[in-house]
């Protein structure tokens, strides 16, 4: 497999650990040493409350936490120490172990993309935040932004990437696109043969016109993509085009790919079991 495509594939990988909107919150608050379950709720919780304006109000509750913490210790980002063990059910303090460390280490490129972007991206989520709300009936969206630390600030603009990175195409649609300007067809063509060619990861599943479209919007609302039909022109037959943020952006996930090809073998089987593929 030539590097460059190694590279992709690793990204790919390690953008689906992250999936999960509770990982990536967990591994953070482990980032100054271990912690209990319950100190870990008390903390995530406050830090959602912090970064409200952008994620809503939405509370992790224990349940939901112990299901992410298993995950994440069965996936080799972070382990549990017997010595201070809870007498009643066992539980010990949970910290990162060296792969989950690093993987946060090597966002430090996304998190000064993020901070180059800023205010698209936040445009963007609190754009989507409103809607959301306005389909359930919900109030208007906070006033003001919370005042954060130079260190909550880099790890809110991580978090503001990957809620862009976390859409199921964005990231191979992205990489098509690098490519160079292409119709959005062509586009939905390249990915379900890339996806072809990667089955021991994807499986069954292919990108539809429908949820092809609906990435392009998202894309393209993020200011990652352009794509404007002249007058009187069918969209189809416009080409989109990768703006200088979407090319900054993959080039700040090469660390991340550097990461993954480390640990390769561990984050095939850990995708492979993801998607109830064989690990062999």
């Amino acid at each position: 497999m030539a590097a460059e495509s190694r590279r992709l594939r690793g990204i790919g990988m390690s953008l689906e650990l992250l999936r999960n909107r509770w990982t990536y919150p967990v591994l953070v608050a482990l980032l100054d040493g271990p912690l209990r379950a319950g100190q870990l709720l008390k903390l995530i919780n406050e830090g959602t409350a912090r970064n409200a304006d952008l994620v809503g109000s939405r509370a992790l509750h224990e349940r939901v936490l112990l299901v992410t913490l298993r995950q994440l210790e069965e996936e080799g980002l972070l382990l549990r120490e017997r010595v201070g063990a809870d007498p009643v059910n066992g539980h010990g303090p949970r910290e990162l172990t060296a792969a989950g460390k690093e993987l946060l280490h090597s966002m430090h490129r996304v998190a000064a993309w993020a901070a180059a972007h800023r205010d698209q991206l936040a445009a963007d989520l609190r754009n989507r935040r409103g809607r959301r709300q306005r389909a359930t009936g919900l109030g208007g969206l906070p006033i003001g932004v919370p005042v954060l630390s130079p260190e909550q600030e880099h790890w809110r603009g991580v978090g503001m990437a990957l809620a862009v990175l976390r859409l199921r195409w964005g990231f191979a649609v992205l990489c098509q696109l690098s490519h160079g300007p292409q119709h959005p067809t062509g586009v939905a063509a390249a990915v379900n043969a890339g996806i072809a060619r990667n089955r021991d990861l994807t499986g069954r599943r292919s990108l539809s016109e429908k949820v092809l479209w609906d990435t392009l919007h998202r894309l393209i609302d993020v200011g990652l993509v352009i794509h404007r039909p002249r007058p009187g022109q069918f969209a189809s037959t416009a080409r989109c085009t990768l703006t200088p943020a979407g090319h900054a952006l993959l080039a700040a996930l090469v660390p991340v790919g550097d990461w993954a090809a480390d640990y390769e073998g561990r984050l095939l089987g850990i995708v492979r079991r993801r998607r109830g593929l064989p690990e062999g």
